[in-house]
């Protein structure tokens, strides 16, 4: 079944904000209000990588002389690198120092690579927290997250950012991820970020792709329900070509033409909202991806 789909074009939203001068004055920062935190949740490096350094900064309106303690969170379940085995910290004591001339200092891990006679054995996390400050605060941003990612993996020639080109003139980029535990699964997080956002969510569908035996095709199952709705209406991924969207095509396959080029053949993929006004969609129509 084909339905001849409209796309809707928004307007845009202003923001208006108004102040007076001597009222609702902001709060001011005092050195009380200082605190320590990780600038980033979750950082991924190679296992090739060689070492990693993680900033922890200090939020203040001046530089302050104080001193962090922190340490591996191997008590966590998501840590599962091994301290001595795939990693270490270069400065044991496990001690940051800051000075007046700087707010961020850096805890410095040497990594392990994972490669060895058994292959793919999985990417590896370490969880690092702070556990205390001299004269500040821990903030809410108390832990990170290090992903050593196993370059092994059987699918790493697929994995990484595709430069996508479709037959209507639509370009971008977009990314394909492993999945953490099938090593034959590939996800496509962005594919269909730009409808998700139009409509107010910033998270994006779960397209998943089953890899061939051979690695030379990718069949992504249809439909895929975003798990979002708009207006109580579900918003789900379709295949299309230029001029429909078809409910009724069970999968769409991508074939690798030549090495580092797959094509989407016939179909491409929409995200598609039925009965919003007009129709809506966002996505790409039959499409050509090129790895960067």
């Amino acid at each position: 079944m084909k339905l001849n789909r409209t796309i809707i074009l928004a307007g845009a939203v202003l923001v208006m904000a108004a102040s007076c001068r001597g009222l609702n004055q902001p709060p001011q920062w005092t050195d009380a209000d200082n605190f320590a935190a990780f600038d980033k949740a979750q950082i991924s490096v190679s296992e090739d990588a060689g070492s990693v350094r993680i900033p922890v900064t200090i939020a203040s309106v001046n530089p302050v002389k104080t001193t962090v303690v922190y340490s591996v969170d191997a008590q966590n379940e998501k840590c599962t690198a091994v301290e001595g085995t795939n990693f270490s910290l270069k400065d044991p004591s496990a001690v940051l120092s800051f000075d007046n001339d700087a707010r961020t200092a850096y805890i410095e891990l040497n990594i392990t690579p994972i490669h060895g006679d058994a292959g793919y054995t999985g990417d590896k996390s370490i969880i690092i927290k702070l556990d205390s400050a001299n004269g500040v605060k821990i903030g809410f941003a108390k832990s990170c997250e290090i992903v050593i990612n196993d370059e092994d993996h059987p699918l790493s020639a697929i994995l990484g950012s595709y430069s996508i080109t479709d037959v209507s003139g639509g370009s971008g980029t977009i990314t394909i991820t492993k999945d953490p535990k099938d090593i034959t699964v590939v996800h496509f997080p962005d594919f269909c970020y730009g409808l998700m956002r139009w409509y107010g969510d910033f998270t994006t569908p779960d397209i998943i792709g089953q890899v061939s035996e051979d690695k030379k095709s990718i069949v992504i199952p249809l439909p895929v329900d975003t798990g979002k709705t708009y207006q109580g209406i579900p918003i789900m991924i379709y295949a299309c070509d230029p001029n429909a969207i078809y409910y009724d095509v069970s999968s769409i396959t991508l074939t690798e033409t030549e090495p580092g080029k797959w094509s989407s053949g016939e179909y491409g993929l929409w995200g598609y909202i039925r009965g919003v006004g007009a129709n809506s969609d966002w996505g790409y129509d039959p499409f050509t991806l090129v790895k960067q």
